[in-house]
């Protein structure tokens, strides 16, 4: 399912071109789009696990599988330090997966969490889109 939704993002994207701002793909790499799809994906699918799975070893189950998903991944070119550390910190959580609700999860620079938060209502698989552009305050979970 969650290649099937990469997939889509990958049309989609391609339909609508490149912004003026953003890091040229290279190779395999994928657009800020294509990035945003993957993460609003798995964070979806561990939302739904908190509300669906009674254990914690299930809900660790999806975390490790959005982990996977992440690290398989060719970012952005200034995204791959922190996709990296992002992988990271789900892969930390599989052992206590509710950690995740009450860590917060490491951002991007600055320039890149703002050019994605301003592409997150674009991408379908970004329901609330607020991941990238909640306030400073704020504690965006996965």
């Amino acid at each position: 399912m969650f290649f099937l939704a990469v997939a889509a993002a990958l049309l989609a994207s391609a339909a609508c071109g490149n912004g003026g701002d953003a890091p040229k793909p290279t190779g395999n790499e994928l657009s800020d789009e294509q990035y945003l799809a993957a993460i609003c994906s798995g964070t979806s699918k561990f939302s739904d696990a908190l509300i669906s799975k009674t254990k914690p070893e299930e809900i660790g189950a999806v975390i490790k599988q959005f982990a996977a998903d992440m690290k398989k991944l060719d970012p952005p070119g200034d995204l791959k330090s922190y996709n990296e550390q992002f992988v990271k910190y789900l892969e930390n959580a599989v052992a206590d997966p509710t950690s995740l609700v009450t860590q917060n999860p490491p951002l991007p620079a600055k320039e890149a969490r703002a050019r994605l938060a301003a592409k997150e209502t674009s991408v379908p698989e970004c329901k609330d889109g607020t991941f990238f552009s909640r306030g400073a305050g704020a504690t965006p979970s996965p």
